[in-house]
Formats: structure tokens, C-alpha cells, sequence
């Protein structure tokens, strides 16, 4: 399976640093193969043993090589040739895309107007390239170009005609800094109407500036309204982990994980009179929203597909700003492109990206402060969750393990972008756990880290939940465990060292990842200090650990299982080797699904009741040892496929803490082929807020009864949140591409 001529990947993770290289999956030369083609090179004669001919001194390539010296030297000293020399090296070498040879040398003549010396060391166009037509006479020709050009369908004022959409409150696919705009214009939007306008460099430059005109008014702050009413965000009130929130301010809505609201004012027995306030739809947005939207004051930040960030108003769903990011044009996604949100700290909203960047926006005016690359996504890297802000740092993990990454947790400073620590899932030589992987198979191991985590600050623990190990369905040749893949890792948040992990699924061969949001929880239980975490796996078992030591407590089955005969005293499945992938194919319980998936839990302290989403259904597994490791292609071992006529059965379970058991559960139609269904939130007015792919539904929190729903058409995924704003209740739901957002009359 392993293809040895795979250039090797170390502790160092080569090109995870550094920009993207084209030609990844060029080979590796050894010094006799590079003799070889070096051979093919050399004349004939001397290939055969005959002496070099006769001929007059070799005075001609001294003489070059006497000139290139010079040219080297003078690049060397003059500040204007070295700058210009490395631009060109790394156009050359594929580090600076997005802009082509005519552009990129027209721009560094002197006299361009354009100040292109920062593509050295940032080369990244879309932050360097600066608009050289700014006046007001630019803008008036721009103006005018843009009503001969354009306003045909965007209209005259850009807000939208005919035949194409506003360009006032839109999510730009190519994004908004000056050369995205220059990029539009000239070369278009494949799969659009919009293709590119034969303009001269000049009058494109002024249609940019009256663009720039039109998304910030002559004579008005170039700080939307939403600076006068967002205040910066200290982590530190999130430590009060037991505090009431009237906003909703990281992913799981506060740091235990748990989804749980201390809001009343929609509670059981009015949440039947619930209408809908706003709604705004997400331009462009082919697929469904997956993302968590967070609140801070008045403002709501949500995410969409691929890599944009809307901030709306939350009492009306206008548009303040949009940030978009142009990406490569290949990405390496196992699972569609999503987006699931971002983190907030400070005045800085931070955004995790396809194409595996981390990046930090203001959050008044959606600009960028800084862009760093955490790995190269032409090995099969990405981002896809929400990061985690704590103290100083932003916490994030990546996706990738369908294509053989070796994951791992990173944390960087959330003032300069700085990366502070990397914490590998997949232990190198040396460290512990390394002998649970067989040869190099460490270099290829998956367990990625695509979902957010939780923390405890009295603690001061991070637990991030790690994903399968690689590759999905063959374990021949990675025998052993596999550690740390699907697992929960509790980490030292000053210095990215492991204090303990548990795995859940030793040496998995079931695509079973178990990144599940762990749920942070305080309650009595024998032996212990009563500081929990809970968490029910795709494997089909709810676990209870001791989240202070990693202790294993208990564990259950919450849906139909065939692959273990329970957990040991440590937590250990006893594997059945029945169960184990083959050529002709095993029927598995659960299915590659999982019993849950990403799709958020919740906990109500009030109820002591765990919410899981939940799937009935098996797979058949087949294994395969055909598959070989390369750079960027996916990696499978093997392949599903459902089982014939199965009637598949989604819930909502509600599990009892202190025992597993199922107190209650809520079935609703399963209505896509693999069977999906939307996170949840409980709140303290005794309702579970939940989606089944197209309707919004409340349930009562003691019983599961239905006390409500809503049907919305678009396919709801990701978990409503809640909120205040002007002394009233918000619940906020994602349907397709539609922000829905509710509160009572």
C-alpha cells in the first residue's frame, strides 16, 4: 500500500511552513538516478568512452560565468535588484499566485505607481497590490466606466439590475482588496455571467477606485456603524464558565462545550408563538451553511463557504461588511467545502481557511492584520472548524486525514499571528506512543483535528478530540493502536504538552474519527472531584472520564452496536475481529456515519441530561490493499456502502449522566441518503432547540416532547444559538443558505 518513493515526511512536517510548491508530487532523485538523466545530456561520444574533441581554450563560458558572478553580486547589493530578483524567484518556484507575468513585471518597473517590494517577503498579491488611481478624478472616470460597463446588470448605483446582483452588501467570491477587484474585472467569475472586460490596466484601476467608493461613501469613516457598537471582547470573562450570557461568543457558546443557555424568556410554554424576525440570505451560497454564528453586542458574525465572514446586524440581518479569501484554484476537502466558524478575541475575529490558513480580521471593519499559513494544502491539509480563543492565543486544528496528513494542534498569538506551539497527534520516534505505529506509517497517520474543542480554565486544560487514523479502512500496515487517533488529548495551553489522553477506538479500521465536541460538566460521582467530561462517540458508546486525571468512568451504548462486546474496566472495547473490513464486505454497527457525528451535544445542568443527535444504521465495510500513499490523494484503504432497504432511524437522545441510559428520545424523518440531522442547544426555559434538515423543532427539555416546529426548506445542519438584543430573546438558525433568525411577538 505504502509507496516507498514517497518523499518523506518528518517531525518538521517539510512544507507545512512555508508556501505552497507546485509539482508536489514530482519524484525524489537519488544521486544514481540523477546521474542517469544528467548522462542522457552529455554527447555521444564521450557517453561511449571517446575523448573530448580537440578544440581552442573554453574562454566563452568563463566569460558567462564571470557575468552571472557580477549579475549576483549587483542583485545581491542593490536593494532594488535583490527585492525584485527574489519576487521573480518566487513567481518562478510557484510561491506567488494569482497574478500573472505581463502584470507582475509591468508593475515592477520603476515609475508603475505601484509599491511592490512587500511581494518579497509577503507573497500573497491580494495583501500587497494597492490601487495607484485613488483621486477624485479617478473615481469620476471610474464612474462613468462603470455606467457604460457595468450598470447594465448590476445597476446604476451597483445595487443590483436585471441581469446581476448588488455590489454594495456582497460576498465578493474573489474577495475585496484592490487586486481581487482588478482580478474580477479582467479575467471574471468561472461559472458565472461575469467574464472578464477588455479594459487597459488604467481604466480597470479607476473602476476599482469607484467600487471603493461605492462599499465606503465619499465623506464618511471608513469604520462601518458597527464600530460604535461592538466593544472589544476579553477572554477572560468566558473563564466563568457558570456565568448567564446574553451573547452567544465562541463556538460551543461558552468554554465547557456544553450548548446550554441560562436564557428564559422563550421557554416551554410559549415557544409554540415563535415568528420569524429576519431572515438574510447568504449570496453564492451554492451549498448549506454549516457553520455556529457568534454574537457580541449587536453584531453577529457567520460564516460561509469556502472561506467568507458576514457581520450582520442581529436586529435586522443587514450586511455591515463581508471579508472574503481568494483561494487556490485546488483544494484538497474530503467532505464538500464548509466553513464552521470563527473565534472572536479582542477587536479581532479569526477565521480558519480551505487552503489550511489561519487568519485574523478586524472584527469593525472586516481588514485584514494578519495571514499565516498553518501547513501546505497541496498535502492534503485544510481547515474547516472554528478555532478557540484562549488568553492570548487562537487554538486550531486541521482536517486532511482522508488524505494521510500527520495532525496536529496549533497555537498562535492572536496579536502578531505568531505560531507558539505545535502539539502532532501522531507521535514521532522517540516520543511516546510512537511504538503503536508500525514502521512509517506515523508520517501518513491521519487522526486530524477538524472539530473545536473545549477548555477548563481552573484547570487550565485544553480537550480536543483527534480524528481516525490513516488510511481509513486497511490497518495492515499500521498494526498497533494508533495513538493519539480518536482520542480526547487534555494539553497544557502554555506549552502544547499532552498531561493525558483516551482513546476511544484503538487501531481503527471503521473511519470512526472521534472528533465530538466534549462536553465539560460538574457532578457528583463516587471517587472522584466531580469535574467530568462527557462525551458520546461516533463509535456508538457514551463515555464519562474523570477530565482533571483522563480516568475512564463509564461507558454505554446509546445506539444499535456489533463491532465490540463492551469496554473493559479502563474503557477499552473488547474489538471483535468479526467486525474487522474485508474484500467481500462486513456488515458494522454503526455504520461509517458514526452513532453521532459532528453535529453538537448539549447538556442541561438542570435536567442532568446529555442531548446527543443520533443515528440508527449499519454499513457494510469492505478493505482494500490497493490504495498507495501520495501527496494530495486521498487515501481510503477500502470503501462503504449502506445496507440495502435498511430503514434508517435519526434522533434525539436524551442520556442520563450518572447511568447512560436513554431517559428519552426523539425520532424524526431521515430525509438524505447517508442520514444527517442538525446540532442542538438546550436553554433554561426547559427547551431543546434542534434541526432535522429542514425543519427548526423544540422539544421539552424533562419529557422530548414536541412542542413546536417550523419548517424552513433548507437543510439545517450546524446548532441554533441564542442571544439577547434590546431586552428580547433571539434564536438564530442556519437553513441552507439563509441566516433565520426568531423571537416571540
Amino acid at each position: 500500500m505504502r509507496n516507498a518513493a514517497s518523499p518523506e515526511r518528518g517531525p518538521s512536517e517539510r512544507g507545512a511552513e512555508g508556501a505552497p510548491v507546485e509539482g508536489a508530487d514530482a519524484p525524489v532523485l537519488d544521486g544514481a538516478s540523477a546521474d542517469v538523466i544528467l548522462d542522457s545530456y552529455a554527447p555521444a561520444r564521450a557517453r561511449a568512452g571517446a575523448p573530448p574533441p580537440s578544440g581552442p581554450p573554453r574562454i566563452v563560458p568563463r566569460v558567462a560565468a564571470a557575468l552571472v558572478a557580477s549579475l549576483l553580486l549587483v542583485i545581491w547589493l542593490v536593494p532594488a535588484a535583490h527585492w525584485r530578483a527574489t519576487i521573480l524567484w518566487n513567481k518562478g518556484t510557484g510561491e506567488i499566485e494569482n497574478i500573472g507575468w505581463r502584470h507582475l513585471i509591468k508593475m515592477m518597473m520603476p515609475g508603475s505607481g505601484i509599491y511592490l517590494e512587500p511581494l518579497a517577503s509577503t507573497p500573497n498579491p491580494f495583501l500587497v497590490i494597492r490601487n495607484p488611481l485613488r483621486s477624485a478624478a479617478d473615481i469620476e472616470a471610474g464612474a462613468k466606466l462603470f455606467q457604460e460597463r457595468c450598470a447594465s446588470c448590476h445597476g446604476a448605483e451597483a445595487r443590483g439590475g436585471a441581469g446581476g446582483p448588488s455590489l454594495v452588501d456582497r460576498a465578493f467570491k474573489q474577495g475585496r482588496s484592490d487586486w481581487a477587484f482588478f482580478r474580477t474585472i479582467t479575467v471574471g467569475v468561472k461559472g458565472t455571467p461575469m467574464v472578464g472586460q477588455d479594459l487597459s490596466d488604467r481604466s480597470v484601476w479607476r473602476l476599482v477606485a469607484y467600487l471603493n467608493s461605492v462599499l465606503v461613501p465619499a465623506g464618511e469613516s471608513s469604520v462601518p456603524p458597527i464600530g460604535r457598537e461592538f466593544s472589544a471582547l476579553d477572554t477572560a470573562v468566558l473563564c466563568n464558565l457558570n456565568a448567564p450570557r446574553d451573547e452567544w461568543l465562541t463556538y460551543s457558546g461558552s468554554y465547557d462545550g456544553r450548548r446550554h443557555s441560562a436564557l428564559t424568556q422563550i421557554n416551554a410554554q410559549n415557544v409554540h408563538a415563535l415568528r420569524i424576525e429576519w431572515l438574510r440570505q447568504i449570496p453564492d451560497q451554492a451549498d448549506r451553511l454549516e457553520g455556529t454564528p457568534l454574537v457580541r453586542g449587536s453584531v453577529m458574525f457567520v460564516t460561509s463557504a469556502p472561506n467568507q465572514i458576514h457581520a450582520l446586524d442581529v436586529r435586522t440581518g443587514e450586511v455591515l461588511w463581508t471579508y472574503s479569501r481568494e483561494l487556490p484554484s485546488k483544494l484538497y476537502a474530503c467532505c464538500r467545502s464548509v466553513n464552521r466558524g470563527v473565534a472572536l478575541a479582542g477587536d479581532t475575529v479569526y477565521l480558519g481557511t480551505l487552503d489550511a490558513h489561519l487568519v485574523a480580521v478586524e472584527a469593525t471593519t472586516g481588514r485584514v492584520r494578519w495571514d499565516v499559513q498553518v501547513a501546505n494544502h497541496e498535502e492534503g491539509y485544510s481547515i474547516t472548524g472554528a478555532p478557540l480563543a484562549i488568553e492570548d492565543k487562537i487554538i486550531t486544528g486541521v482536517a486532511g486525514g482522508e488524505y494521510g496528513i500527520r495532525g496536529f494542534l496549533d497555537a498562535y498569538d492572536a496579536t502578531t499571528g505568531e505560531r507558539l506551539w505545535r502539539h502532532y497527534t501522531v507521535p514521532a520516534p522517540g516520543e511516546p506512543g510512537h511504538e503503536t505505529w508500525e514502521g512509517d506509517s506515523w508520517q501518513t497517520g491521519g487522526a486530524p483535528t477538524w472539530l473545536t474543542g473545549t477548555y477548563d480554565p481552573k484547570l487550565r486544560l485544553i480537550y480536543w478530540t483527534t480524528g481516525n487514523p490513516a488510511p481509513n479502512f486497511y490497518g495492515n500496515e499500521r498494526s498497533g493502536d494508533n495513538l493519539y487517533s480518536n482520542s480526547v488529548i487534555a494539553v497544557d495551553p502554555d506549552t502544547g504538552k499532552r498531561r493525558w489522553h483516551f482513546q476511544f477506538t484503538p487501531h481503527d479500521e471503521h473511519d470512526w474519527d472521534s472528533t465530538q465536541i466534549p462536553m465539560l460538566i460538574d457532578a457528583p460521582w463516587p471517587g472522584t472531584s466531580g469535574r467530568l467530561l462527557a462525551l458520546a462517540n461516533r463509535n456508538g458508546f457514551f463515555y464519562v472520564l474523570d477530565r482533571t486525571t483522563g480516568k475512564f468512568l463509564a461507558g454505554t451504548a446509546f445506539v444499535r452496536q456489533s463491532w465490540a462486546d463492551g469496554l473493559d474496566a479502563q474503557g477499552r472495547p473488547n474489538a471483535r475481529r468479526s467486525a474487522i473490513p474485508s474484500r467481500q464486505g462486513t456488515l458494522v454497527y454503526p455504520g461509517v456515519t458514526g452513532g453521532t457525528n459532528w453535529w453538537s451535544p448539549a447538556y442541561s445542568p438542570l435536567t442532568g441530561l446529555a442531548y446527543v443527535p443520533t443515528i440508527d444504521r449499519g454499513s457494510i465495510y469492505f478493505r482494500s490493499s490497493d490504495d498507495e500513499y501520495r501527496v494530495g490523494s486521498k487515501y481510503p484503504g477500502g470503501d462503504t456502502q449502506m445496507v440495502p432497504n435498511e430503514k434508517l432511524v435519526v434522533a434525539v437522545k436524551a442520556i442520563e449522566l450518572t447511568t447512560g441510559q436513554i431517559r428519552w428520545q426523539h425520532a424524526h424523518p431521515a430525509r438524505f441518503r447517508h442520514g444527517e440531522t442538525g446540532g442542538l442547544l438546550s436553554t433554561a426555559g426547559g427547551v431543546v432547540f434542534g434541526g432535522d434538515l429542514e425543519s427548526l423543532f423544540a422539544l421539552n427539555a424533562h419529557t422530548g416532547e414536541e412542542l413546536w416546529r417550523l419548517r424552513l426548506g433548507g437543510q439545517i445542519v450546524s446548532a441554533p444559538v441564542t442571544y439577547t438584543a434590546g431586552g428580547r430573546q433571539f434564536i438564530t438558525v442556519l437553513a441552507g443558505s439563509d441566516v433565520v433568525t426568531l423571537a416571540l411577538p
